[in-house]
Protein backbone atom coordinates (compact mmCIF):
# COMPACT_ATOMS: atom_id res chain seq x y z
CA UNK A 1 0.00 0.00 0.00
CA UNK A 2 1.77 3.06 -0.97
CA UNK A 3 1.34 6.05 1.83
CA UNK A 4 1.26 9.59 1.97
CA UNK A 5 4.55 11.42 1.13
CA UNK A 6 4.13 14.61 2.60
CA UNK A 7 5.14 18.16 1.36
CA UNK A 8 4.54 20.09 4.21
CA UNK A 9 2.29 21.12 7.24
CA UNK A 10 -0.57 23.40 6.96
CA UNK A 11 -1.52 25.26 9.93
CA UNK A 12 -4.55 24.57 11.99
CA UNK A 13 -7.54 27.11 10.82
CA UNK A 14 -20.36 20.32 8.09
CA UNK A 15 -22.52 19.82 4.58
CA UNK A 16 -25.76 18.50 4.76
CA UNK A 17 -27.32 19.02 1.61
CA UNK A 18 -30.95 17.88 0.39
CA UNK A 19 -31.14 17.61 -3.19
CA UNK A 20 -34.04 20.27 -4.61
CA UNK A 21 -34.49 19.79 -8.15
CA UNK A 22 -35.17 16.90 -10.91
CA UNK A 23 -32.08 15.48 -11.72
CA UNK A 24 -31.65 14.28 -15.56
CA UNK A 25 -30.85 10.45 -16.87
CA UNK A 26 -27.18 11.26 -17.77
CA UNK A 27 -26.19 11.64 -14.14
CA UNK A 28 -27.32 8.19 -13.04
CA UNK A 29 -25.68 6.40 -15.70
CA UNK A 30 -22.42 4.56 -14.19
CA UNK A 31 -19.53 3.64 -16.64
CA UNK A 32 -17.35 0.67 -15.81
CA UNK A 33 -14.68 2.75 -17.61
CA UNK A 34 -11.70 2.77 -15.46
CA UNK A 35 -9.48 5.35 -16.73
CA UNK A 36 -6.28 5.93 -14.67
CA UNK A 37 -6.63 9.39 -15.27
CA UNK A 38 -7.95 11.18 -11.82
CA UNK A 39 -10.77 12.89 -11.50
CA UNK A 40 -9.79 16.66 -10.29
CA UNK A 41 -12.10 18.52 -8.13
CA UNK A 42 -11.95 22.10 -7.23
CA UNK A 43 -12.90 23.71 -3.54
CA UNK A 44 -12.45 26.82 -2.18
CA UNK A 45 -13.39 24.92 1.52
CA UNK A 46 -10.08 24.60 2.69
CA UNK A 47 -9.38 21.87 5.41
CA UNK A 48 -7.13 22.44 8.98
CA UNK A 49 -6.05 18.86 9.07
CA UNK A 50 -6.85 15.25 8.50
CA UNK A 51 -6.45 13.95 12.50
CA UNK A 52 -10.19 13.14 13.63
CA UNK A 53 -9.36 14.64 17.13
CA UNK A 54 -8.54 17.97 16.21
CA UNK A 55 -10.43 18.81 13.02
CA UNK A 56 -13.64 20.13 13.31
CA UNK A 57 -14.45 22.61 10.34
CA UNK A 58 -16.75 21.56 7.63
CA UNK A 59 -13.88 21.56 5.37
CA UNK A 60 -11.79 18.94 7.37
CA UNK A 61 -14.58 16.68 8.07
CA UNK A 62 -15.51 16.72 3.68
CA UNK A 63 -12.14 15.05 3.37
CA UNK A 64 -11.59 12.73 5.95
CA UNK A 65 -15.11 11.14 5.38
CA UNK A 66 -12.94 9.73 2.31
CA UNK A 67 -10.30 8.38 4.47
CA UNK A 68 -11.73 7.20 7.83
CA UNK A 69 -14.39 5.04 8.36
CA UNK A 70 -16.46 5.00 11.44
CA UNK A 71 -18.91 2.73 12.74
CA UNK A 72 -21.57 4.34 11.28
CA UNK A 73 -22.33 6.05 7.96
CA UNK A 74 -24.79 7.88 6.09
CA UNK A 75 -25.99 6.81 2.96
CA UNK A 76 -27.15 9.27 0.49
CA UNK A 77 -30.93 9.56 0.39
CA UNK A 78 -31.40 7.95 3.40
CA UNK A 79 -31.99 10.02 6.74
CA UNK A 80 -30.64 7.17 9.92
CA UNK A 81 -27.60 6.46 9.88
CA UNK A 82 -26.29 2.81 8.78
CA UNK A 83 -23.46 0.48 9.72
CA UNK A 84 -20.00 0.60 8.32
CA UNK A 85 -17.20 -0.56 10.10
CA UNK A 86 -19.88 -1.95 12.61
CA UNK A 87 -21.88 -5.52 11.60
CA UNK A 88 -24.67 -3.70 13.59
CA UNK A 89 -25.14 -1.05 16.24
CA UNK A 90 -28.66 -0.30 18.53
CA UNK A 91 -29.62 0.94 21.81
CA UNK A 92 -29.85 -2.08 24.48
CA UNK A 93 -32.01 -0.08 26.86
CA UNK A 94 -35.20 1.48 26.98
CA UNK A 95 -34.18 4.60 28.47
CA UNK A 96 -31.28 5.39 25.25
CA UNK A 97 -28.21 5.53 27.55
CA UNK A 98 -26.30 2.20 26.29
CA UNK A 99 -25.66 1.86 22.65
CA UNK A 100 -23.57 -1.15 21.64
CA UNK A 101 -21.76 -2.00 18.25
CA UNK A 102 -20.51 -4.79 16.99
CA UNK A 103 -17.19 -4.58 15.34
CA UNK A 104 -17.03 -6.39 11.36
CA UNK A 105 -14.32 -8.61 11.15
CA UNK A 106 -11.56 -8.47 8.77
CA UNK A 107 -11.45 -4.90 8.92
CA UNK A 108 -7.70 -3.42 8.41
CA UNK A 109 -6.02 0.18 8.13
CA UNK A 110 -4.27 1.20 5.05
CA UNK A 111 -0.92 0.49 6.66
CA UNK A 112 -1.88 -3.16 6.78
CA UNK A 113 -3.16 -3.27 10.84
CA UNK A 114 -5.93 -5.05 11.78
CA UNK A 115 -9.40 -2.38 13.24
CA UNK A 116 -9.83 -3.82 16.92
CA UNK A 117 -12.23 -2.80 18.70
CA UNK A 118 -9.70 -1.49 21.35
CA UNK A 119 -9.32 1.25 17.89
CA UNK A 120 -12.22 2.35 18.09
CA UNK A 121 -12.04 2.74 22.16
CA UNK A 122 -8.95 4.76 21.75
CA UNK A 123 -10.16 6.58 19.56
CA UNK A 124 -13.45 8.20 21.58
CA UNK A 125 -11.28 8.41 24.75
CA UNK A 126 -8.39 10.86 23.06
CA UNK A 127 -10.67 13.14 21.82
CA UNK A 128 -12.04 13.36 25.36
CA UNK A 129 -8.54 13.30 26.93
CA UNK A 130 -7.38 16.22 24.23
CA UNK A 131 -10.31 18.33 25.89
CA UNK A 132 -9.60 17.35 29.36
CA UNK A 133 -6.07 18.54 28.68
CA UNK A 134 -6.41 22.00 27.43
CA UNK A 135 -9.51 22.30 29.71
CA UNK A 136 -6.55 21.62 32.39
CA UNK A 137 -3.47 23.78 30.85
CA UNK A 138 -6.20 27.00 29.82
CA UNK A 139 -6.60 27.12 34.41
CA UNK A 140 -3.21 26.61 34.98
CA UNK A 141 -1.05 29.56 35.12
CA UNK A 142 2.35 27.99 35.18
CA UNK A 143 2.43 27.74 31.43
CA UNK A 144 3.19 30.27 29.41
CA UNK A 145 -0.36 30.95 27.27
CA UNK A 146 1.56 30.37 23.63
CA UNK A 147 3.15 27.18 25.38
CA UNK A 148 -0.48 25.63 26.22
CA UNK A 149 -2.50 23.12 23.70
CA UNK A 150 -4.63 24.74 21.76
CA UNK A 151 -7.84 22.38 21.15
CA UNK A 152 -10.75 23.44 18.50
CA UNK A 153 -11.41 19.77 17.87
CA UNK A 154 -14.82 18.03 18.60
CA UNK A 155 -15.61 17.18 22.16
CA UNK A 156 -18.51 18.73 22.31
CA UNK A 157 -19.72 16.23 20.32
CA UNK A 158 -19.29 13.96 23.09
CA UNK A 159 -20.40 15.63 25.99
CA UNK A 160 -22.81 13.41 26.70
CA UNK A 161 -20.47 10.13 26.80
CA UNK A 162 -19.65 8.82 30.35
CA UNK A 163 -17.40 5.77 28.93
CA UNK A 164 -16.30 3.14 26.39
CA UNK A 165 -16.26 -0.34 27.07
CA UNK A 166 -15.30 -3.31 25.08
CA UNK A 167 -16.57 -6.63 25.18
CA UNK A 168 -15.54 -8.90 22.74
CA UNK A 169 -15.94 -7.45 19.20
CA UNK A 170 -18.40 -5.22 20.55
CA UNK A 171 -18.03 -1.76 21.65
CA UNK A 172 -20.25 -0.37 24.39
CA UNK A 173 -20.76 3.37 25.09
CA UNK A 174 -22.30 4.53 28.65
CA UNK A 175 -24.51 7.34 27.85
CA UNK A 176 -24.94 10.40 31.01
CA UNK A 177 -28.56 10.70 29.86
CA UNK A 178 -31.44 9.36 27.46
CA UNK A 179 -29.88 10.51 23.58
CA UNK A 180 -32.03 9.20 20.95
CA UNK A 181 -29.41 11.64 18.94
CA UNK A 182 -26.22 9.86 19.74
CA UNK A 183 -25.99 7.26 16.47
CA UNK A 184 -25.93 10.41 14.05
CA UNK A 185 -22.65 11.39 16.45
CA UNK A 186 -21.24 8.09 15.43
CA UNK A 187 -21.45 8.28 12.32
CA UNK A 188 -19.73 11.31 11.35
CA UNK A 189 -16.15 12.09 12.05
CA UNK A 190 -16.23 12.53 15.52
CA UNK A 191 -16.56 9.03 15.37
CA UNK A 192 -13.37 7.87 12.79
CA UNK A 193 -10.96 5.28 13.82
CA UNK A 194 -7.56 5.43 13.92
CA UNK A 195 -5.05 3.58 14.47
CA UNK A 196 -3.67 3.47 18.68
CA UNK A 197 -0.08 1.82 17.48
CA UNK A 198 0.12 5.58 15.39
CA UNK A 199 -1.89 8.38 16.80
CA UNK A 200 -0.60 9.39 20.06
CA UNK A 201 -3.41 9.29 23.17
CA UNK A 202 -2.70 13.44 24.00
CA UNK A 203 -0.76 14.91 20.76
CA UNK A 204 -2.40 15.71 17.63
CA UNK A 205 -1.05 13.89 14.55
CA UNK A 206 0.02 17.09 12.36
CA UNK A 207 2.26 15.70 9.50
CA UNK A 208 -0.65 14.90 7.14
CA UNK A 209 -0.23 11.18 7.64
CA UNK A 210 -3.36 9.18 7.40
CA UNK A 211 -4.01 5.16 9.01
CA UNK A 212 -7.38 4.83 8.10
CA UNK A 213 -10.15 2.83 6.47
CA UNK A 214 -12.06 4.66 4.70
CA UNK A 215 -12.88 4.24 0.92
CA UNK A 216 -9.65 5.81 -0.04
CA UNK A 217 -5.54 6.37 0.65
CA UNK A 218 -4.60 9.81 0.87
CA UNK A 219 -1.68 8.94 -1.19
CA UNK A 220 -0.03 12.58 -1.42
CA UNK A 221 -0.40 15.97 0.03
CA UNK A 222 0.63 19.11 -1.50
CA UNK A 223 1.00 22.41 1.27
CA UNK A 224 -1.54 24.88 -0.48
CA UNK A 225 -2.56 23.15 -3.31
CA UNK A 226 -4.28 19.61 -3.40
CA UNK A 227 -4.57 16.13 -1.73
CA UNK A 228 -4.12 12.98 -4.04
CA UNK A 229 -6.79 10.19 -3.28
CA UNK A 230 -6.39 6.92 -4.82
CA UNK A 231 -8.88 4.13 -3.85
CA UNK A 232 -8.60 1.54 -1.00
CA UNK A 233 -8.53 -1.75 -2.09
CA UNK A 234 -8.88 -2.85 1.56
CA UNK A 235 -12.13 -0.91 1.95
CA UNK A 236 -15.08 -3.50 3.27
CA UNK A 237 -18.08 -0.83 4.65
CA UNK A 238 -21.69 0.48 3.33
CA UNK A 239 -19.92 2.07 0.56
CA UNK A 240 -19.53 0.82 -3.04
CA UNK A 241 -15.52 1.02 -3.44
CA UNK A 242 -14.05 4.02 -5.11
CA UNK A 243 -13.15 3.27 -8.99
CA UNK A 244 -11.29 6.03 -9.82
CA UNK A 245 -8.89 8.42 -8.10
CA UNK A 246 -9.14 12.30 -7.00
CA UNK A 247 -7.17 14.88 -6.61
CA UNK A 248 -8.94 17.70 -4.91
CA UNK A 249 -7.27 21.18 -5.54
CA UNK A 250 -7.51 23.33 -3.10
CA UNK A 251 -8.01 27.35 -3.41
CA UNK A 252 -6.56 29.38 -0.93
CA UNK A 253 -6.40 33.06 -2.38
CA UNK A 254 -3.47 35.44 -1.87
CA UNK A 255 -3.07 39.09 -2.15
CA UNK A 256 -3.72 39.67 -5.62
CA UNK A 257 -6.58 36.78 -5.97
CA UNK A 258 -9.60 35.46 -3.49
CA UNK A 259 -9.93 32.17 -3.14
CA UNK A 260 -13.23 32.27 -5.69
CA UNK A 261 -11.71 34.13 -8.03
CA UNK A 262 -8.53 31.52 -8.43
CA UNK A 263 -11.43 28.70 -8.68
CA UNK A 264 -13.32 30.39 -11.61
CA UNK A 265 -10.03 31.03 -13.63
CA UNK A 266 -9.05 27.27 -12.99
CA UNK A 267 -12.55 26.16 -14.17
CA UNK A 268 -12.83 28.31 -16.89
CA UNK A 269 -9.12 27.23 -17.81
CA UNK A 270 -10.80 24.01 -18.11
CA UNK A 271 -8.29 22.85 -15.32
CA UNK A 272 -11.29 21.03 -12.94
CA UNK A 273 -13.17 17.90 -13.69
CA UNK A 274 -15.92 19.25 -10.85
CA UNK A 275 -16.44 22.39 -9.45
CA UNK A 276 -17.65 21.72 -6.09
CA UNK A 277 -16.18 25.66 -4.36
CA UNK A 278 -17.79 28.52 -3.68
CA UNK A 279 -17.55 31.42 -6.64
CA UNK A 280 -18.27 35.26 -6.57
CA UNK A 281 -22.41 35.17 -5.99
CA UNK A 282 -21.88 37.45 -9.81
CA UNK A 283 -19.99 34.75 -11.47
CA UNK A 284 -22.66 32.21 -9.65
CA UNK A 285 -25.88 34.38 -10.58
CA UNK A 286 -24.72 33.97 -13.82
CA UNK A 287 -23.94 30.48 -14.72
CA UNK A 288 -25.85 28.68 -17.58
CA UNK A 289 -27.81 25.75 -15.56
CA UNK A 290 -29.02 24.38 -18.87
CA UNK A 291 -25.86 23.95 -20.58
CA UNK A 292 -25.65 20.12 -20.92
CA UNK A 293 -21.64 20.17 -21.43
CA UNK A 294 -21.46 21.80 -17.70
CA UNK A 295 -24.62 20.44 -15.89
CA UNK A 296 -25.03 22.14 -12.71
CA UNK A 297 -26.92 20.22 -9.54
CA UNK A 298 -28.17 22.54 -7.32
CA UNK A 299 -29.16 21.80 -3.55
CA UNK A 300 -30.79 23.65 -0.27
CA UNK A 301 -28.14 22.79 1.94
CA UNK A 302 -28.32 22.99 5.36
CA UNK A 303 -25.30 25.47 6.01
CA UNK A 304 -25.95 28.81 7.63
CA UNK A 305 -24.06 31.99 8.40
CA UNK A 306 -24.18 34.07 11.91
CA UNK A 307 -23.18 36.97 13.44
CA UNK A 308 -22.20 35.07 16.95
CA UNK A 309 -21.17 37.55 19.94
CA UNK A 310 -18.89 37.07 22.95
CA UNK A 311 -21.29 37.07 25.96
CA UNK A 312 -18.88 36.97 28.70
CA UNK A 313 -19.38 39.22 31.17
CA UNK A 314 -17.45 42.90 30.55
CA UNK A 315 -17.44 42.03 27.24
CA UNK A 316 -18.61 45.09 24.41
CA UNK A 317 -21.85 42.88 23.49
CA UNK A 318 -22.85 41.25 26.99
CA UNK A 319 -26.16 43.15 26.91
CA UNK A 320 -29.06 41.44 25.88
CA UNK A 321 -30.56 44.19 24.87
CA UNK A 322 -27.40 45.75 22.39
CA UNK A 323 -27.64 42.10 20.74
CA UNK A 324 -31.52 42.20 20.29
CA UNK A 325 -31.12 45.68 18.70
CA UNK A 326 -28.81 44.39 16.16
CA UNK A 327 -30.60 41.42 15.55
CA UNK A 328 -33.41 43.72 14.95
CA UNK A 329 -31.20 46.59 12.52
CA UNK A 330 -29.53 43.42 10.46
CA UNK A 331 -31.16 43.50 6.79
CA UNK A 332 -31.49 40.02 5.75
CA UNK A 333 -33.00 40.37 2.56
CA UNK A 334 -30.70 43.13 1.25
CA UNK A 335 -27.60 40.85 2.30
CA UNK A 336 -29.29 37.52 0.37
CA UNK A 337 -30.38 39.68 -2.69
CA UNK A 338 -28.15 42.50 -3.33
CA UNK A 339 -24.60 41.48 -1.66
CA UNK A 340 -25.32 37.65 -2.17
CA UNK A 341 -27.14 37.83 -5.71
CA UNK A 342 -29.73 35.78 -4.82
CA UNK A 343 -27.13 33.02 -4.48
CA UNK A 344 -28.24 32.28 -0.52
CA UNK A 345 -31.61 32.82 1.35
CA UNK A 346 -32.59 34.98 4.45
CA UNK A 347 -33.22 33.11 7.37
CA UNK A 348 -34.95 33.61 10.58
CA UNK A 349 -33.81 30.87 12.73
CA UNK A 350 -31.07 28.79 13.83
CA UNK A 351 -32.42 25.62 12.14
CA UNK A 352 -32.65 25.92 8.48
CA UNK A 353 -35.07 25.16 6.11
CA UNK A 354 -35.95 21.56 5.33
CA UNK A 355 -34.90 20.45 9.32
CA UNK A 356 -38.05 19.65 11.91
CA UNK A 357 -38.55 22.74 14.26
CA UNK A 358 -37.42 25.41 11.30
CA UNK A 359 -39.87 28.66 12.03
CA UNK A 360 -39.16 31.95 11.91
CA UNK A 361 -38.40 33.46 15.73
CA UNK A 362 -35.78 35.91 14.73
CA UNK A 363 -38.71 37.47 12.25
CA UNK A 364 -41.33 37.30 14.66
CA UNK A 365 -39.32 39.10 17.89
CA UNK A 366 -37.75 41.57 16.25
CA UNK A 367 -39.98 43.18 13.49
CA UNK A 368 -39.51 47.02 15.14
CA UNK A 369 -36.88 48.61 13.28
CA UNK A 370 -37.09 52.37 13.88
CA UNK A 371 -33.77 53.56 15.24
CA UNK A 372 -35.34 55.75 17.95
CA UNK A 373 -37.28 53.02 19.27
CA UNK A 374 -34.65 50.80 19.74
CA UNK A 375 -32.84 53.83 21.12
CA UNK A 376 -34.94 54.80 23.67
CA UNK A 377 -34.63 51.18 24.69
CA UNK A 378 -31.04 50.87 24.50
CA UNK A 379 -30.97 54.14 27.11
CA UNK A 380 -33.58 52.51 29.01
CA UNK A 381 -31.60 49.46 29.32
CA UNK A 382 -28.76 51.88 31.06
CA UNK A 383 -26.11 51.41 28.07
CA UNK A 384 -23.88 54.28 26.66
CA UNK A 385 -24.64 54.94 23.13
CA UNK A 386 -22.81 54.33 20.72
CA UNK A 387 -21.95 50.46 21.90
CA UNK A 388 -18.66 50.68 20.29
CA UNK A 389 -17.94 46.74 19.44
CA UNK A 390 -15.77 44.64 17.09
CA UNK A 391 -16.97 42.29 14.38
CA UNK A 392 -14.38 39.65 13.31
CA UNK A 393 -14.50 37.40 9.89
CA UNK A 394 -12.56 35.43 7.60
CA UNK A 395 -13.51 33.52 4.24
CA UNK A 396 -16.39 33.07 2.82
CA UNK A 397 -17.78 34.38 -0.87
CA UNK A 398 -18.26 38.09 -0.80
CA UNK A 399 -16.86 38.35 2.51
CA UNK A 400 -15.12 41.60 2.51
CA UNK A 401 -19.00 42.93 0.92
CA UNK A 402 -20.87 41.13 3.37
CA UNK A 403 -18.85 42.93 6.15
CA UNK A 404 -19.33 45.54 5.14
CA UNK A 405 -22.76 45.45 4.43
CA UNK A 406 -23.59 44.72 7.96
CA UNK A 407 -21.55 47.19 9.72
CA UNK A 408 -23.04 50.21 7.65
CA UNK A 409 -26.43 48.33 8.74
CA UNK A 410 -25.72 48.16 12.26
CA UNK A 411 -24.39 52.13 12.52
CA UNK A 412 -28.17 53.01 11.41
CA UNK A 413 -29.24 55.66 13.71
CA UNK A 414 -25.54 55.72 15.80
CA UNK A 415 -26.82 53.05 18.27
CA UNK A 416 -23.43 51.52 17.25
CA UNK A 417 -19.80 52.03 16.02
CA UNK A 418 -18.70 48.64 14.59
CA UNK A 419 -14.95 47.98 13.30
CA UNK A 420 -14.63 44.88 11.18
CA UNK A 421 -11.35 42.72 10.69
CA UNK A 422 -10.69 40.31 8.51
CA UNK A 423 -8.22 37.89 9.69
CA UNK A 424 -6.70 34.60 7.80
CA UNK A 425 -8.56 31.32 8.76
CA UNK A 426 -5.39 30.16 10.90
CA UNK A 427 -5.44 32.83 12.78
CA UNK A 428 -9.11 33.42 13.00
CA UNK A 429 -10.44 30.02 14.35
CA UNK A 430 -8.10 30.01 17.18
CA UNK A 431 -9.15 33.51 17.77
CA UNK A 432 -12.75 32.51 18.50
CA UNK A 433 -12.10 28.95 19.85
CA UNK A 434 -9.07 29.59 21.80
CA UNK A 435 -8.32 32.91 22.55
CA UNK A 436 -11.87 34.06 22.35
CA UNK A 437 -10.40 37.69 21.34
CA UNK A 438 -13.25 38.74 19.14
CA UNK A 439 -16.42 40.74 20.98
CA UNK A 440 -18.54 39.39 17.61
CA UNK A 441 -17.83 37.46 14.52
CA UNK A 442 -19.28 36.11 11.44
CA UNK A 443 -18.93 32.54 10.79
CA UNK A 444 -20.38 29.77 9.42
CA UNK A 445 -21.79 26.73 10.54
CA UNK A 446 -22.57 23.46 8.66
CA UNK A 447 -24.57 20.15 10.52
CA UNK A 448 -22.66 17.74 11.86
CA UNK A 449 -25.66 15.32 10.59
CA UNK A 450 -29.24 15.46 9.24
CA UNK A 451 -31.07 15.88 12.89
CA UNK A 452 -32.37 19.79 14.19
CA UNK A 453 -30.58 18.71 17.35
CA UNK A 454 -27.47 19.77 15.51
CA UNK A 455 -28.28 23.12 15.10
CA UNK A 456 -29.35 23.37 18.75
CA UNK A 457 -27.18 20.81 20.91
CA UNK A 458 -23.91 21.96 19.66
CA UNK A 459 -24.77 25.76 19.18
CA UNK A 460 -26.82 26.25 22.22
CA UNK A 461 -26.16 23.79 24.44
CA UNK A 462 -23.39 22.72 27.28
CA UNK A 463 -20.41 22.34 24.57
CA UNK A 464 -20.89 25.69 23.26
CA UNK A 465 -19.87 25.22 19.42
CA UNK A 466 -19.74 28.73 18.74
CA UNK A 467 -17.85 29.76 21.74
CA UNK A 468 -20.31 32.35 22.99
CA UNK A 469 -20.11 31.74 27.03
CA UNK A 470 -23.78 31.92 26.09
CA UNK A 471 -25.98 29.59 28.55
CA UNK A 472 -29.38 28.66 30.00
CA UNK A 473 -30.97 26.24 31.90
CA UNK A 474 -34.51 26.31 30.14
CA UNK A 475 -32.52 25.53 27.05
CA UNK A 476 -30.74 22.70 28.07
CA UNK A 477 -33.38 21.15 29.57
CA UNK A 478 -35.85 21.42 26.31
CA UNK A 479 -32.33 19.76 24.56
CA UNK A 480 -32.18 16.71 26.95
CA UNK A 481 -36.41 16.38 26.11
CA UNK A 482 -35.57 16.67 22.62
CA UNK A 483 -32.53 14.22 23.06
CA UNK A 484 -34.71 11.73 25.03
CA UNK A 485 -37.66 11.45 22.25
CA UNK A 486 -36.75 8.25 19.74
CA UNK A 487 -39.49 9.88 17.33
CA UNK A 488 -37.74 12.39 16.05
CA UNK A 489 -40.83 13.53 13.77
CA UNK A 490 -42.11 14.61 17.32
CA UNK A 491 -39.43 16.83 18.39
CA UNK A 492 -40.80 19.67 16.59
CA UNK A 493 -42.60 21.68 19.01
CA UNK A 494 -39.49 21.17 21.77
CA UNK A 495 -37.13 22.83 18.79
CA UNK A 496 -39.15 25.92 18.35
CA UNK A 497 -39.43 26.33 22.16
CA UNK A 498 -35.91 26.11 22.15
CA UNK A 499 -35.55 28.76 19.17
CA UNK A 500 -37.82 31.00 20.84
CA UNK A 501 -35.32 31.22 23.78
CA UNK A 502 -32.16 31.55 21.40
CA UNK A 503 -33.98 34.74 19.36
CA UNK A 504 -34.91 36.16 22.85
CA UNK A 505 -31.09 36.07 24.14
CA UNK A 506 -29.54 36.73 20.71
CA UNK A 507 -26.11 35.90 21.31
CA UNK A 508 -26.39 33.86 17.97
CA UNK A 509 -27.97 35.42 15.12
CA UNK A 510 -28.85 33.51 12.23
CA UNK A 511 -28.28 34.90 8.82
CA UNK A 512 -28.50 33.27 5.73
CA UNK A 513 -28.74 29.57 4.28
CA UNK A 514 -26.81 28.80 1.83
CA UNK A 515 -27.66 26.91 -1.52
CA UNK A 516 -25.08 24.50 -2.86
CA UNK A 517 -24.06 24.73 -6.68
CA UNK A 518 -22.06 22.06 -8.21
CA UNK A 519 -21.00 22.09 -11.77
CA UNK A 520 -18.86 19.39 -13.75
CA UNK A 521 -17.76 18.61 -17.06
CA UNK A 522 -20.19 16.43 -19.16
CA UNK A 523 -18.11 13.46 -18.71
CA UNK A 524 -18.26 12.98 -14.73
CA UNK A 525 -21.39 11.03 -13.59
CA UNK A 526 -22.21 10.62 -9.81
CA UNK A 527 -22.07 13.87 -9.04
CA UNK A 528 -25.92 14.10 -7.81
CA UNK A 529 -24.70 11.71 -4.87
CA UNK A 530 -21.67 13.91 -4.11
CA UNK A 531 -22.84 15.95 -0.95
CA UNK A 532 -25.31 15.26 1.77
CA UNK A 533 -25.64 14.21 5.24
CA UNK A 534 -21.76 15.68 6.21
CA UNK A 535 -20.63 13.29 4.08
CA UNK A 536 -18.30 14.34 0.56
CA UNK A 537 -19.10 11.07 -1.68
CA UNK A 538 -15.93 11.40 -3.52
CA UNK A 539 -16.09 7.60 -4.16
CA UNK A 540 -19.37 8.10 -6.25
CA UNK A 541 -17.32 10.12 -9.01
CA UNK A 542 -16.64 8.46 -12.21
CA UNK A 543 -15.42 9.33 -15.54
CA UNK A 544 -17.87 8.11 -18.45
Amino acid sequence: MRRIRAKGVIGIGLALALVAGAIGGWALFRSSDDSEEPIVVGTTSTPTMVDPAGAYDASAWALMSNLYQSLLTFEHGREQPVPDAAESCGFTDNELTVYRCTLRSGLKFSNGNPITPEDVQFSYERIQAMAARAEEEAADDSIPEDEKFSYAGPSALLANLLAVRVDGRDIIFELEHSDATFPFVVAGSVGAIVDRKNYATLELRDNWQVDGSGPFVLEEYHEGESVELVPNPEYRGAHEPAEQAVTVRYFYGNDEESPEDQLVAAWEAGELDVNDGKMPPGVMANVNRSDPKRPVTENTAGSIRVLAFNTDDGMPVDSQVARQTAAALLDRESLSNQVQQGTVEPLYSLIPVGYTGHGTPYFDQYRETDTEVLRQRMLDAGLSLPVEFEIAYSRGAANHEEAAAIERQLEAGDLFEVEVTHHEWDDFIPGVYSARDYDAYLIGWRPDFPDPSTFTDGILGPGDGMATGYSDGRIDGLIAEAQAEPDRAQTADTFLAIHELAAESAAIIPIWQEKRFTISQEDITGVQHLIGSGIWRLWELRRI
